[in-house]
């Protein structure tokens, strides 16, 4: 027994090779893409209800090509990224101030439950008559939306902060503003994070929902115009550049958001040493 070995170990990846991840859901889409083709062509499948994969994709790349794709997705991205960082700033500003009056707190608490449960889509048609059928009532539209979800998350942030770490601060002769800058906010940075990516995509969905109801530009008014014509690949291959712009903007975010929070527990690591 003694002279025998032991197998060695498995060892178990930490984690999946991005090859087999990625391989099987480009694998999936290939196959789900040459089906659909398949049947339209085959006769199985309208493409006036259904699109048709190869047109879908054709109407993308001229598009991209004469340039005019280019400036709306430019116009929705433009909404869409000032909507979520002004929405985001001032509802986040908004909710950490209240954590300075436990009376505003309060009296403001009901006044963000009752925006939050209002629909966004009520708000698109004032905005437009206020700001016009321009940029600016789409970009408000979804600066509303975002900040009254960051207003919320930042709101329930603080109150879920450790009531007794800023005791022992301000019984170590720190002021309010310490246990602010050094309990809250560090407190809140996860709650901001989960509404930063609920916002990314509220902020594209504010910006497309006017562009829907009134406008002459971006991919939302683009897609009504195709949808209105009955071109569904045509539709279609507007979706796509939405879907597209979209897992653009959220990955960017995981991405900062990481970078962020790197730098976070460093800083974190060189004020406790």
């Amino acid at each position: 027994m003694s002279g025998s070995k032991a197998p060695p170990a498995r060892r178990l990846p930490a984690r999946h090779g991005w090859r087999r991840v990625v391989l099987p859901q480009v694998i999936l889409v290939l196959a789900f893409l040459a089906v659909w083709e398949l049947l339209v062509a085959g006769g199985h499948a309208t493409e006036f209800f259904f699109g048709r994969p190869t047109w879908v994709f054709a109407y993308v790349g001229r598009g991209f090509r004469e340039g005019w794709l280019w400036g709306h997705t430019w116009v929705t991205f433009y909404e869409t990224m000032a909507g979520f960082v002004l929405g985001t700033l001032l509802g986040t500003a908004v909710g950490l101030a209240l954590w300075w009056s436990v009376f505003l707190s309060r009296v403001m608490s009901p006044v963000a439950v009752i925006l939050n449960a209002t629909p966004k889509i009520v708000m698109a048609p004032i905005f437009i008559v206020w700001f016009g059928i321009g940029l600016t009532s789409k970009v408000v539209l979804a600066v509303t939306i975002c900040a009254i979800v960051a207003w919320i998350s930042a709101f329930d942030a603080i109150r879920s902060v450790d009531l007794d770490q800023v005791d022992m601060i301000r019984a170590l002769g720190g002021r309010r503003r310490h246990a602010f800058t050094n309990v809250v906010i560090p407190t809140s940075l996860t709650w901001i994070s989960a509404a930063m990516k609920i916002n990314i995509g509220l902020a594209l969905i504010g910006a497309i929902t006017g562009e829907y109801l009134s406008s002459t530009h971006g991919l939302g008014y683009l897609a009504v115009k195709t949808a209105n014509e009955y071109q569904m690949s045509q539709t279609l291959g507007v979706l796509l550049v939405i879907s597209v712009l979209a897992g653009g903007q959220y990955y960017a975010l995981l991405w900062a958001e990481r970078r962020l929070f790197r730098w976070m527990r460093q800083d974190e690591l060189e004020f406790i040493t």
